[in-house]
């Protein structure tokens, strides 16, 4: 991960002092907890980040269109190294800033350790398991799924209560992050088992 200066560090927190310390985030991310509003924190650690990735530090824009606008954007995410849904917190410690491609590097043992898949890549048709009803719209073939565990860095974790949700199909994973950036949904990331026992990409809407 791309270092900061501890002049950014610094800046960051002189602007933001009133939210209280600013950290870097950390490599094995943090579950303490955080006082600063999510719609805050974000945009507090994309200003940290340089609005750049910090895996590869590119800064990629998107051009959306919508009727007769159109609109350039970042095409950057602010990415939990942690899940909340595994305990992960919106502190800065647990917040990096990713594009799209390293984003989904974080599904693959080379970068944060979930349980490895060559198949996960931005242009290939994937399955997703998603309790989100909107994200479920824009999928195929979907059918309904309930799963009481989930595995994050190779580790198996088994939720309190199940969880409701779907397996659809996408044509690559570049189309799903799509549909999750154009709905604007916060999502956890986590693998589960599908019913076929192969490894899958869950992506869960939780309230905040």
């Amino acid at each position: 991960m791309i270092q900061l200066s501890q002049g950014v560090l610094e800046r960051i927190n002189r602007k933001f002092a009133q939210y209280g310390e600013i950290y870097d985030a950390i490599e094995g991310g943090s579950r303490e907890d955080s006082t600063i509003a999510w719609n805050i924190v974000k945009n507090i650690v994309l200003e940290r980040d340089s609005y750049r990735c910090r895996i590869c530090g590119r800064s990629p824009f998107k051009t959306e269109e919508n009727g007769n606008i159109n609109r350039v954007r970042l095409d950057l995410e602010v990415h939990h190294i942690v899940p909340r849904i595994a305990g992960g917190s919106d502190s800065t410690k647990n917040l990096v800033t990713l594009c799209k491609s390293c984003h989904v590097k974080t599904f693959k043992s080379d970068y944060e350790g979930l349980p490895y898949n060559p198949e996960l890549k931005l242009t290939l048709e994937v399955e997703i398991f998603t309790n989100s009803e909107r994200l479920k719209a824009r999928g195929l073939e979907c059918r309904n799924l309930r799963i009481d565990s989930f595995y994050y860095k190779n580790e198996k974790i088994s939720l309190s209560h199940y969880l409701d949700g779907f397996v659809c199909k996408y044509f690559g994973l570049n189309s799903a992050y799509n549909a999750v950036n154009n709905l604007e949904l916060e999502l956890d990331e986590i693998i589960i088992k599908n019913e076929k026992g192969k490894f899958c990409i869950g992506l869960i809407e939780n309230s905040r």
